[in-house]
């Protein structure tokens, strides 16, 4: 018996919100186990503080943690985000979802430029750019690059998502700010990664241990920023 339209689309929109959550739990547990220094202990008590609804800001958070890594997921997506625009045409409703995300990565490597001069980011997509050009142009001359670069600049998703998680499975650097937090019995430097009434959870920088601190005992907390 045929299948009704309807029901289709709505296997459809589930197996996509299937496919989502996956790979955000696959995030999620990426970043615990990478931050953690994949030490079983350390992420069982880390991943008791997070859920789903934190991906978004950890996907963030993973992105600016490291200006290098992020540089180098921004010098790939920045060329590729660019050129799929070029080739959608010009701006209309049907390709405002694409021309929001070119904004959104121009946006952030702007401001890792801004901050932290990194020029050869520029350089790098720069680069990137003018080969995929010379590839997309390459027709029969080259049938195997221009297919390759065609793949790359309509792939948007699969490569957002596997930048999503090789940066979650290599930035050792947790999505919150370091901190030196000052207590009565002494300096704790590490991240907070749960700030519930009466204490803090806070994952240490050197030995990627859990220690839980007294608010009572903190007398003072300094942000300290990332390195470039």
């Amino acid at each position: 018996m045929a299948r009704h339209p309807r029901e289709s689309s709505d296997q459809h929109l589930v197996a996509k919100g299937l496919s989502a959550t996956s790979v955000a739990a696959l995030f999620l547990l990426l970043r615990v186990f990478a931050v953690t220094d994949y030490d079983w202990n350390a992420a069982f008590s880390l991943a008791g503080t997070l859920g789903l609804d934190d991906v978004v800001v950890m996907v963030l958070g993973t992105l600016m943690a490291s200006p290098v890594l992020g540089g180098i997921a921004l010098a790939i997506l920045l060329p590729e985000a660019l050129i799929h625009q070029i080739r959608l045409g010009r701006p209309s409703w049907t390709n405002a979802g694409n021309l929001i995300w070119l904004l959104i990565v121009a946006l952030f490597t702007g401001a890792l430029i801004w901050t932290y001069r990194t020029w050869w980011v520029l350089v790098v997509a720069a680069v990137l750019a003018v080969v995929l050009f010379m590839l997309l142009r390459a027709g029969k001359r080259d049938p195997e690059g221009s297919r390759l670069a065609h793949w790359f600049v309509s792939s948007s998703a699969l490569i957002v998502t596997l930048a999503a998680l090789v940066l979650a499975a290599t930035v050792q650097t947790p999505w919150v700010s370091l901190e030196e937090i000052q207590t009565r019995n002494g300096l704790v430097r590490g991240y907070v990664v749960e700030n519930p009434p009466g204490y803090l959870k806070v994952l240490l920088d050197d030995e990627r241990e859990i220690v839980i601190v007294d608010t009572a005992d903190v007398t003072g907390r300094e942000e300290i920023a990332p390195r470039p």
